[in-house]
């Protein structure tokens, strides 16, 4: 039998002669037409009702290919999406792939298309890999393509296989790639093959390889370490929730962040990792330059020792924004060193050099712990820092300055100024009176400090009015006056 020829009778087809669903006619021409408000497009091979917003989105987007009775409309789909360029992410979603020719006259015409950003494969057994074979023409011809997301589907060794070539054969724009919640459990050196087909791909920013359903054992373990050391150094995002790490792949995968680019970090729902391994995972958040912005360890259950481990880490940190502790069972033992950590009231020194930085450590935090959470939120560092010696100090202990004497006191009301100025809740009558209250306790400690040279002025200017006064009959009664508070001046200080 002749191959159908989709281009050649393009010119000529009804879109009724393809499909008899209205909705599939409906959309075949839009995705024909190029309309620009079709820029995802879902496939089905399973009805999908109106209520599951999860996968029908509001607009529609969704097809529905006939494969038993109509085994051309699968390969006009992927003829009309090859030609389309405004489909920007196409989502396969429980696919049946029963229809040899269909699937393959589908995926020629898909290999047409260069500007897919993102492949969304969801709900699938890939056993033999077929799919993922058939996709290589596109893979390797697609430069547009920056994202690939596989979830809830079942692998064999063949179908890893066929996804390792089809990865490595993806053109150098592939950004992101999530491989997640696997159906079964991949057997050992499955999913080395994986991380070793990311070797071809040095732009990746962004790996989730999460809630596999395997043991990322030490193998696996080292092929991301070489991954990260030698191919992947722009990643910024690495997911490995749920996947059985233990203390010996925490320490090779540490040894390869040292120093590294990522800014998050996603370790959660690895409970083989004991205390010895997050203290060593904790390096990464006390070694200067660390670029860590965000750290999952939640669902670990490590507990109030835990919880010190990753407080003392963070007592010189300044770029981690949000720290994921829930369900790692911290009582209020472990929640104090937080406390202390964002904000430790033993000094104004100590308040000045807590944490500013951390903003998050998940739900169910205690109500004075988020307080400053939520003050570490503002960008002005400075400002957080002056709050919190706000309210946390009433009166300031100037005893650390006196050995400066006065010459602190310019200093010392010159912040008082910044801080009103910066500090919005900073009512005036507290900076007036605070402001007061420190040069009081200068002028107690002082007050010889304080009272000759101001005194002294009170002299110098009184003979002055006196000179000024002198051989001047009218001004006689003044100059009495004048010479009766010199008097009183000099006698403040003993002079006769």
């Amino acid at each position: 039998m002749a191959e159908y020829n989709y281009a050649a009778q393009a010119s000529t087809i009804k879109i009724e002669d393809i499909t008899s669903d209205e909705h599939n006619q409906t959309m075949l021409q839009r995705i024909k037409d190029n309309d620009t408000s079709v820029n995802e497009l879902y496939i089905y091979s399973v009805s999908c009702p109106d209520t599951d917003v999860e996968h029908c989105n509001s607009d529609n987007y969704y097809y529905f290919p006939d494969f038993v009775y109509n085994e051309k409309e699968l390969g006009w789909l992927g003829y009309y999406i090859g030609q389309n360029t405004t489909i920007q992410t196409l989502h396969f979603f429980e696919m049946n792939c029963n229809m040899y020719d269909s699937e393959r006259s589908f995926f020629e015409g898909l290999s047409c298309n260069k500007t897919i950003q993102c492949i969304d494969i969801d709900n699938f057994h890939i056993s033999e890999g077929r799919l993922f074979s058939m996709m290589v023409p596109f893979f390797k011809s697609n430069d547009s393509l920056s994202e690939i997301k596989i979830g809830y589907c079942g692998f064999e060794v063949e179908g890893t296989r066929q996804l390792s070539l089809a990865i490595g054969n993806c053109g150098q724009s592939l950004e992101k790639l999530s491989i997640d919640n696997i159906d079964n459990e991949m057997e050992n050196g499955q999913l080395v093959d994986i991380i070793t087909a990311l070797s071809m791909h040095p732009q990746l920013e962004e790996l989730d390889l999460s809630c596999n359903r395997t043991n990322m054992g030490r193998n696996e373990c080292m092929a991301l370490s070489t991954l990260l050391r030698h191919t992947t150094t722009k990643l910024q995002n690495l997911i490995l929730y749920g996947n059985n790490i233990n203390d010996d792949g925490v320490e090779v995968l540490v040894q390869a962040l040292h120093g590294h680019t990522l800014q998050e970090l996603n370790l959660g729902g690895n409970e083989s990792i004991t205390i010895r391994g997050w203290t060593v995972l904790s390096t990464l958040l006390e070694m200067p330059g660390s670029n860590l912005e965000e750290l999952d360890v939640g669902n670990n259950n490590f507990g109030n020792e835990g919880a010190l481990v990753f407080a003392n880490a963070l007592t010189n940190n300044s770029t981690l924004k949000t720290l994921g502790l829930y369900v790692n069972g911290i009582s209020a033992e472990g929640w104090a060193h937080f406390s202390k950590l964002l904000c430790d009231t033993s000094s104004i020194n100590t308040t000045y050099q807590s944490n500013h930085t951390l903003c998050d450590l998940g739900p169910d935090v205690h109500a004075n712990i988020q307080s400053n959470l939520t003050l570490n939120k503002r960008e002005d560092k400075q400002h957080v820092a002056m709050s919190k010696i706000l309210q946390c100090h009433p009166h300031f202990n100037m005893e650390p300055f006196f050995e400066w004497e006065f010459k602190v006191l310019p200093i010392m009301i010159k912040w008082f100024e910044k801080v009103a100025a910066r500090v919005r809740a900073y009512d005036y009558k507290v900076s007036r009176l605070r402001r007061l209250s420190s040069t009081f306790d200068f002028i107690r400690e002082f007050p010889m400090l304080y009272i000759e040279p101001v005194t002294g002025k009170e002299i110098a200017e009184y003979t002055t009015i006196e000179k000024q006064l002198e051989g001047k009959p009218l001004w006689q009664e003044k100059l009495v006056e004048i010479r009766g508070c010199k008097a009183r001046s000099m006698r403040r200080l003993g002079m006769k």
